[in-house]
């Protein structure tokens, strides 16, 4: 009888936590930091306004998605909101409240290049605020962000 025992050289894989306020690329697709880093420069634009009426309530609408990735909108709508929230300088109320006297709607899109070396993608976002009685947009802003992947010409 024989007895065969295999041993490999790789190290066991490594598992950590990171800071979720650090910057990790690793692709050019929509990703963690892409969704952090949309809210909190849409969320600064919105506190440093001046053409909103930060004495009103406002609520979050859709954001619909557009690009070529799946993104969770929900998500991004809620850490607005709840930046916002934090400001205390902006009052969010639930969308079909009577007492929203405006709505933050969105849209993401996205292009997407690519030949056989590099993959360049950009995303916008842009956000407006829509006042519920005149049907005015109050307030707009994009957010855009571009990641480019350039594959070495030699190389493993």
């Amino acid at each position: 009888m024989t007895i065969v025992f295999f041993t490999g050289c790789n190290t066991p894989a490594k598992v950590q936590s990171v800071d979720t306020k650090e910057s990790y690329l690793t692709t050019v697709r929509w990703g963690e930091n892409d969704l952090q880093e949309m809210a909190n420069r849409v969320t600064t634009n919105i506190i440093s306004s001046s053409t909103i009426d930060f004495s009103k309530n406002y609520s979050i609408g859709k954001i619909k998605n557009r690009s070529h990735d799946h993104i969770d909108t929900k998500q991004l709508g809620d850490k607005i909101a709840t930046a916002l929230l934090k400001s205390g300088k902006v009052k969010i109320v639930e969308k079909d409240s009577a007492k929203s006297t405006g709505i933050f709607f969105g849209k993401i899109s996205s292009i997407f290049k690519k030949n056989d070396r590099t993959k360049d993608m950009f995303f916008n976002f842009n956000m407006t605020l829509t006042d519920r009685e005149t049907s005015s947009i109050v307030w707009s802003h994009d957010v855009e962000i571009r990641k480019v992947y350039k594959k070495a010409l030699f190389g493993w």
